[in-house]
């Protein structure tokens, strides 16, 4: 039997599973509801199975959806990599690596990248792009990055994922907060004060990871605020005395009137970072820029 798939309705397919409600995936391909649907029945009827149940708790794959799921995911990627390569052989391009990293990665080591990796391609380049862990992912896998800077730890799935380094989390706080007054804080000193933090969307392993933490720990803040996913309006919000945050230690190179920062006494807080990419991912440069980053993260680690 002959199929006629096109890359739209793997891609519509692909887009359900990853946000689990076609809203959210007609959303994310800048498309109405209707013409989402049509494509992922066109796509069961061309197969002759059904890939997904529909009900209240959203989208959800059958045995024969996540069975195609990995197939049509390595077909996007090729089809992405075939165009990247041909359009890199009709510009005779250096290597061009598109690479992604958290909002928390440390805000002294992209900029050096650059030309470092120039001094092995002369004509090379980079393209950085900033992102939440979760988002960073989907991205490597649809092939639209080469490799992401993630927070750890993190439901890394079918993604080769090398960690690099760890580093301390530390209280950020009002600076005309009373618990400025001690150089080390604890959770306990935390606890009556409301908590900046992460939403579970952001990195579902790091945040299921940190409720296990601080249910051992018996931390418990006044109320959990949604963390803002750029350092500096965190930042802002804190100077404000609207909450406290816990972020990386790096992010301490990032001043701003108002906030201070103090060590926090419990050593099971922390977060780690790693590089994420494809299995077989072989970009030009790859190679090269891992070995970059793992050279600038060495020296730095706590």
């Amino acid at each position: 039997m002959r199929l006629r798939i096109d890359l739209r309705q793997l891609e519509c397919f692909v887009a359900v599973t990853e946000e689990g409600s076609f809203r959210a995936a007609a959303d994310r391909l800048h498309m109405s509801q209707p013409p989402l649907s049509r494509q992922i029945k066109q796509l069961e009827s061309d197969l002759g199975v059904t890939l997904l149940t529909r009900g209240p708790q959203g989208a959800r794959l059958t045995a024969a959806g996540r069975t195609f799921l990995t197939g049509a995911r390595k077909t996007l990627l090729q089809a992405n990599r075939a165009v990247e390569a041909a359009r890199r052989a009709a510009r005779s391009a250096p290597p061009c690596l598109r690479v992604g990293y958290t909002t928390v990665f440390d805000p002294e080591v992209i900029p050096v990248l650059q030309p470092a990796f120039q001094k092995t391609f002369s004509t090379g380049s980079l393209q950085f792009s900033a992102h939440v862990s979760v988002e960073l992912m989907r991205r490597v896998r649809r092939g639209s990055l080469d490799v992401a800077l993630i927070g750890l730890p993190c439901n890394s799935g079918d993604l080769i994922v090398e960690p690099l380094h760890r580093e301390p989390l530390v209280a950020v706080i009002p600076v005309r907060h009373p618990l400025t007054r001690h150089k080390v804080v604890s959770l306990k000193q935390l606890q009556g004060y409301p908590l900046f933090w992460p939403q579970r969307r952001m990195n579902p392993g790091y945040f299921d990871h940190y409720e296990q933490v601080f249910e051992r720990l018996a931390f418990v803040p006044l109320r959990r605020l949604a963390e803002p996913e750029s350092h500096n309006v965190l930042l802002a919000e804190v100077a404000k005395g609207r909450g406290i945050g816990l972020v990386p230690k790096s992010m301490t190179k990032i001043r701003r009137i108002g906030t201070a920062f103090r060590p926090l006494k419990e050593r099971e807080l922390w977060i780690g970072f790693g590089v994420a990419y494809l299995p077989g991912t072989d970009a030009p440069g790859v190679d090269v820029l891992l070995r970059l980053i793992r050279r600038r993260l060495k020296a730095r680690s706590p």
